[in-house]
């Protein structure tokens, strides 16, 4: 039986919580980054390992007083596999649906309105995707002699570096066309996409990259 969204969700904080910190975890540290209560964590955590994709055990925390054991999990390749193909799923969908509104010229959409989703849905590449296709929309609005002269000057090779490049290229045309104050909100989006970029890992940049090489040719 496949999984919920919900249980997905669990194992996505269980796993970034278990990559980052490389020692199994705590459910309270699950319930803390999820925003949930401890109990509602426990309980999530342990159906999950009912149904075998995460493990279990009593750790010795020798900082505590009483060297008091406290219950930690650890995912199993089967949560990763199937975090993976979840993340594959939505990434092609969001690609997808990024690309038709770079194809029809759909300005309606914008980081605004990315940013006022839940936060839980504020992923970094799809952050990167949303703000990626903001400033392309933004630069259909130039002249074809601009437009051109920016491609070319991007030079699709390596990791973010052309994405960075085109971010640089574009603010300096938005600021030269649009007022000081609007500008400052384009900085702020661009100081939030800094932070997002680096926190993708080495594939997702390589999706970045690709999605942005091909939204190019629409432009």
């Amino acid at each position: 039986m496949p999984l919920t969204r919900r249980k997905i969700d669990f194992l996505e904080a269980l796993i970034e919580l278990y990559d980052k910190n490389k020692a199994p975890v705590h459910y309270v540290d699950v319930a803390n980054s999820m925003g949930i209560s401890k109990w509602t964590a426990y309980d999530m955590l342990t159906e999950l390992e009912e149904l075998g994709y995460v493990q279990s055990e009593y750790y010795i925390d020798e900082d505590k007083s009483l060297g008091r054991s406290i219950l930690v999990y650890t995912p199993k390749e089967s949560a990763y596999d199937v975090v993976n193909k979840s993340s594959t799923h939505e990434w092609n969908t969001v690609k997808e649906m990024l690309l038709n509104v770079i194809k029809k010229n759909d300005n309606t959409i914008s980081v605004d309105d990315f940013i006022n989703e839940k936060k839980t849905a504020l992923k970094p590449l799809k952050f990167c995707a949303y703000a990626l296709t903001t400033l392309l929309l933004q630069i259909k609005t130039l002249d074809v002699a601009t437009v051109e002269s920016i491609k070319n000057s991007i030079n699709i090779t390596g990791s973010e570096a052309p994405v960075m490049l085109f971010i640089g290229i574009v603010i300096g045309f938005y600021i030269d066309y649009h007022l000081v104050s609007e500008s400052r909100k384009v900085f702020d989006k661009v100081n939030i996409f800094h932070k997002y970029i680096k926190e993708l890992s080495s594939n997702d940049k390589t999706l970045l990259n690709n999605f942005f090489k091909e939204s190019l040719l629409y432009i």
